[in-house]
């Protein structure tokens, strides 16, 4: 991290960092060790570094990190860097928040890739074998190879800044700042409920409080909506659509819920890999957003739409 930020600043681009130490299970304190590490930066005001304690919560990151990070970014920060706790096979939550995952790993690890595969090594952008001048680094690049992981590797001497610009290279060039293979993030964009009168659902919903942003037919779908975020309210246009259907059958009530996902032909994409069953190719509907269904069978239950805002 310190030798990360050297050069970005050699780049001439300002960095925040926020580096997570583990608290105490005893005593619930935290050394919170990482800025006397990076003492050569603590005059340098293009570089903003912050240790934050766990304080028990689990996944590599402190409860606030994500907060921190969003807050560093749009502060105009270039690059906000998180160091996450030592972590082990399941402490993945920083994949969730950074756009860029680098996975450290040292010479002398033997067997240890077999053993914590299945959670940390698969979330990595970028692979790095630190203290790569030691004994053993070709051959972990090689056992990374031979795993059949598809991510870049780096090898590095952190101390005397060897590799460092490389990473950085590899760093940049990540497409689309996610991991190979890592669904970029979903976020709720709202919840829709099957009505039999829109109208009086309407008003119902603005008595409590939610503002009507419109109301439009989607001819695809035979169905009239209305928009009161965070809800969309559905009301069948014709007695053979959809809604009639699960009116008749279940009667008002929760239809589905949608996700949007910043680009829908990859999620569908890699929804089609695992096996989902999808009810419809990508279409365009209300709002002018292209959407496609995703069964409950695939879900767990839940009727799941995925939309874009543009195609």
């Amino acid at each position: 991290m310190d030798a990360l930020a050297l050069e970005l600043r050699k780049r001439g681009k300002t960095v925040a960092i926020l580096a997570v130490d583990p608290s105490s299970r005893r005593t619930g304190g935290a050394i919170l060790g990482d800025r006397i590490r990076m003492q050569q930066h603590h005059a340098d005001p293009g570089i903003f570094i912050r240790s934050m304690a766990t304080r028990g919560n689990l996944g590599g990151l402190a409860r606030a990190t994500s907060d921190v990070a969003r807050l560093m970014s749009a502060s105009g920060r270039d690059y906000v860097l998180i160091e996450t706790v030592g972590v082990g096979q399941d402490e993945v939550e920083v994949a969730g928040v950074a756009d860029v995952t680098v996975v450290v790993l040292v010479p002398g690890m033997g067997d240890d890739i077999q053993a914590i595969k299945s959670g940390i090594m698969e979330i990595a952008s970028i692979f790095v074998i630190n203290k790569s001048d030691h004994p053993g680094a070709d051959r972990l690049a090689m056992e990374l190879h031979a795993e059949g992981y598809e991510s870049p590797i780096v090898q590095t001497v952190a101390t005397e800044g060897k590799g460092v610009e490389t990473l950085l290279e590899s760093i940049d060039k990540v497409p689309c700042g996610r991991p190979p293979g890592l669904p970029s993030q979903a976020t709720l964009d709202h919840i829709a409920i099957a009505v039999s009168e829109l109208d009086a659902a309407i008003a119902f919903y603005q008595s409590l409080g939610l503002v009507h942003t419109g109301t439009e037919s989607v001819p695809d779908e035979k169905v009239r909506v209305a928009m009161l975020p965070p809800l969309e309210l559905m009301e069948p246009a014709a007695p053979d659509s959809p809604i009639s259907n699960f009116l008749a059958k279940r009667g008002p009530g929760l239809h589905h819920i949608a996700l949007r996902v910043p680009d829908l032909n990859a999620a569908v994409e890699r929804l089609r890999a695992i096996g989902g069953r999808l009810l419809n190719e990508p279409r365009a509907g209300a709002g002018g957003h292209i959407y496609v269904f995703v069964h409950p069978a695939s879900t767990g239950g839940v009727l799941l739409e995925l939309i874009q805002e543009h195609q």
